[in-house]
C-alpha cells in the first residue's frame, strides 16, 4: 500500500510540475516531462552523493555547480521531501559553501560525481 501511495504522490507532483513548466517556458508537455524526470533523478542522486548541476540562473546566465543534499536533514532538522508546490530545488553548493536553490524549470542537465 505504501509503494502505491508514494508512486501516486510522485505522479501528482510530476503532473503539476510538467504543466507549470510547459506554460512558463512555452514548450510542449513532453519536453517539460523530460525536465521533470531529470530533476527527480537529480534529487535521488543528491540525497547520497555529489553531482554537477547545469542550470540557467534567474538573470539568464549559465551556472555549473557541484551540489549535494547530503547533510540536509542535519542542517534543517527534517527529511527532504518534494512537494507539488515546490518550484525550486535546494542544494548544498560545494563552491559557495552554502545552501542555494535553482528553479526546476531552469534545470539543463546533471551528472553524478563518482
Amino acid at each position: 500500500m505504501k509503494k502505491y501511495c508514494k508512486k501516486k504522490k510522485s505522479e501528482d507532483y510530476m503532473s503539476v510540475w510538467k504543466k507549470r513548466i510547459a506554460v512558463e517556458k512555452g514548450i510542449s508537455e513532453i519536453c517539460a516531462e523530460r525536465i521533470v524526470l531529470k530533476c527527480m533523478g537529480l534529487v535521488k542522486r543528491m540525497l547520497y552523493g555529489n553531482v554537477m548541476i547545469a542550470f540557467q540562473k534567474q538573470d539568464g546566465t549559465f551556472c555549473l555547480e557541484k551540489g549535494t543534499l547530503v547533510g540536509y536533514e542535519k542542517f534543517f532538522h527534517r527529511e527532504f521531501k518534494l512537494t507539488v508546490k515546490q518550484e525550486s530545488v535546494v542544494y548544498w553548493s560545494e563552491e559557495q559553501q552554502g545552501w542555494r536553490r535553482f528553479r526546476i524549470s531552469n534545470l539543463m542537465d546533471w551528472k553524478a560525481i563518482v
